[in-house]
């Protein structure tokens, strides 16, 4: 599977209500996991190597581990309005793009796309309560929305509900058992909770459904590195930073392991590329 923005709009509205969709000042801050990144089920943004949300995948995007669905007919197009907004999520101009949603939720309140995207979009400037205002309220119209479901379940974890969380995250797993995204998320919820067992099991099972999704390997191994299994940590991280090398979270976790390996040089130059990254 996030935000702070306030100001601008209807005064004493809050942002993406109704009520407000006025522009307004963001902080791209993005929060990293507890215990080595749990700020969970997601990918880390390149660069802060900090682990956002796995799993909270915005509407219009692809997902490997999805089937491909036949064609349909006469699909209505989609409104324009949601790429561009989704061009300048991209290149990290939240306002204009939260402002944008606001816009399309305003015009229909049905619009699902445009309530999950504004949804991810709260969540990635820390506002919780608001994102999970939007999910509610694409869900009470699909309420089987898996990829609303993986949202709604990741912040409900971000903001300790965690038995709400992995109800939700299990309606999404009897939706689609086979997405390896409804693994990731369950798995990093259940490390958080401390139940790296497991964590482990739903990690590798996302692995083994995608294998190039670097969230799941770096949540395994963090949980195998609880588990006290520091070969097979060590294996998940390289191959975290393979996929995601501004991860610097995984290079300290790399040096923490080979510490305990007792093979100082190593984890020396662990420590320097994490510090390099932040």
């Amino acid at each position: 599977m996030t935000e702070q923005m306030r100001g601008g709009g209807t005064e004493g509205a809050p942002p993406g209500s109704e009520a407000e969709a006025g522009a307004e000042g963001a902080a791209g801050q993005q929060s990293g996991p507890a215990g080595g990144a749990t700020e969970y089920a997601a990918a880390a943004p390149e660069g802060d190597g900090q682990v956002v949300v796995t799993g909270r995948q915005e509407q219009g995007e692809d997902h490997a581990a999805t089937a491909a669905a036949p064609p349909a007919a006469a699909a209505p197009a989609l409104d324009p309005r949601l790429e561009r907004a989704r061009q300048l999520e991209r290149s990290r101009d939240f306002p204009r793009a939260i402002q944008l949603y606001r816009e399309l939720v305003l015009e229909n309140p049905s619009n699902v796309a445009a309530r999950n995207n504004l949804g991810v979009l709260y969540d990635r400037v820390g506002e919780h309560a608001f994102a999970l205002e939007q999910y509610e309220a694409a869900l009470a119209v699909e309420a089987e929305r898996v990829d609303v479901l993986l949202n709604y379940g990741a912040t409900l974890g971000s903001v300790g509900r965690f038995e709400e969380a992995e109800t939700t995250l299990r309606r999404a797993q009897r939706l689609a058992p086979e997405r390896a995204d409804v693994h990731t998320n369950l798995g990093t919820l259940h490390f958080k909770r401390g139940l790296y067992a497991q964590a482990e099991q739903e990690l590798r099972r996302a692995i083994e459904l995608d294998p190039d999704q670097p969230v799941a390997y770096f949540y395994r191994g963090e949980a195998l590195n609880q588990l006290g299994r520091v070969d097979e940590a060590l294996e998940m991280l390289e191959r975290t930073v393979q996929l995601q090398p501004g991860n610097a979270k995984a290079y300290y976790t790399m040096g923490i392991l080979y510490d305990r390996k007792h093979l100082p040089q190593q984890a020396a130059a662990m420590y320097r590329k994490a510090r390099e990254l932040t």
